[in-house]
């Protein structure tokens, strides 16, 4: 009997596990972490380029994004490191160093600017790499940081809200946005007028930021619940149509159309089994998004109503969980990689294949 074509296009096995993954803008190259403080550079296109391993922290690394530029990415590490990383680089370039201090999150802006954090203190960086104000400490401990879309201002989470920093007027004092409970990752929508917040209680909070500033009336901020565990992966389609998000057994999308979430309710992906979503990736131009899941499924699910495809199934039934899912800018090309230090890149020509095969 003949054997099925598989939807993977490439697999490669790293040989340990992975914490986390990251995409760099230009959307051609993953950055993943190893617990020995060690990185890879994966590549996110059928390129014919092999991950390479690069030696970086004295410890572990507990946080990784985009660079400020289009290619590169941030790492910052229990040994109070920030390392720059060029996937075309053999060895990360060291931005600074705070002996004794844990960087726990890093985030870089289109604009060049770049912030870091460690316990409640939040340091911000121009384009230079160079301080552009004073180290500011915040009420609670950062929980997430990020710029806006256009980079002109910076959010940084703590238990009790949000602060906004001005990243052109770095001293001018922030703009804060309370709501009680631990707020950890965030995400903005692409037009900047919505900022989110995944919550240690299993919930999200947003607000609607020109509103939300000016006014304390009711019906600018948004308090979604009933999640089964923490949201550890949210995004927004392309156009800021949806916001998808993972912590659900279906991949759950929030309506940002016609005036934004309120009084309605969700759509939810994929079918409702004993799994859970850990990471969401919504197609760069298409009306879908890739759902990876705890056992190590990956599922793409159209927002029409087209036909799910599970592209990828468990590789048992107690798979690994699949951290970290990312398309690349042209949307032809998926990269997903598996905390056992499994990825497998797929193709849109691979999965073509491995459905006619299924049902041709």
């Amino acid at each position: 009997m003949s054997q099925k074509p598989s939807s993977v296009c490439r697999r490669w096995s790293l040989g340990k596990p992975v914490l986390d993954a990251v995409i760099n803008r230009r959307g051609d190259w993953v950055l993943g972490a190893f617990g020995d403080g060690s990185l890879t550079v994966i590549p996110a296109e059928d390129s014919g380029e092999e991950p390479k391993l690069l030696q970086a922290h004295d410890g572990v690394s507990l946080c990784l994004a985009p660079d400020a530029d289009d290619h590169g990415f941030l790492s910052g590490g229990d040994d109070g490191r920030v390392f720059l990383v060029d996937p075309g680089i053999a060895a990360p370039t060291l931005l600074v160093e705070h002996k004794g201090k844990w960087i726990e999150h890093v985030a870089g802006a289109v604009d060049g600017h770049r912030a870091y954090s460690s316990g409640k203190t939040l340091y911000r960086l121009d384009e230079n790499g160079e301080p552009c104000a004073e180290p500011t400490v915040l009420p609670g401990s950062i929980g997430g940081l990020s710029f806006s879309p256009d980079g002109k201002r910076l959010a940084a989470t703590y238990y009790g809200g949000v602060q906004l920093f001005s990243a052109n007027a770095p001293t001018t004092p922030p703009d804060v946005l309370e709501w009680k409970g631990s707020h950890l990752g965030l995400v903005w929508s692409p037009d900047g007028q919505f900022l989110l917040t995944a919550m240690q209680d299993a919930s999200l909070h947003g607000w609607k930021l020109g509103a939300a500033l000016k006014s304390k009336e009711a019906g600018n901020e948004m308090h979604m619940q009933g999640y089964e565990a923490k949201i550890q992966s949210m995004a927004f389609t392309a156009q800021g149509k949806y916001l998808a998000t993972s912590g659900a057994a279906q991949t759950v999308c929030w309506p940002f159309f016609d005036g934004g979430p309120w009084e309605k309710q969700p759509m939810l992906l994929g079918s409702a089994e004993s799994r859970l979503v850990t990471r969401v990736a919504p197609h760069p131009t298409d009306g879908l998004t890739a759902a990876g899941y705890n056992d190590g499924m990956i599922v793409l699910a159209p927002f029409d109503g087209r036909m799910e495809i599970m592209i990828h199934p468990p590789y048992a039934p107690s798979g690994a969980a699949v951290i970290g899912l990312a398309w690349s800018r042209e949307g032809d090309c998926l990269t997903a990689i598996y905390e056992n230090g499994i990825v497998n890149l797929f193709t849109l020509a691979s999965i073509s294949r491995s459905v006619r095969g299924k049902f041709g």
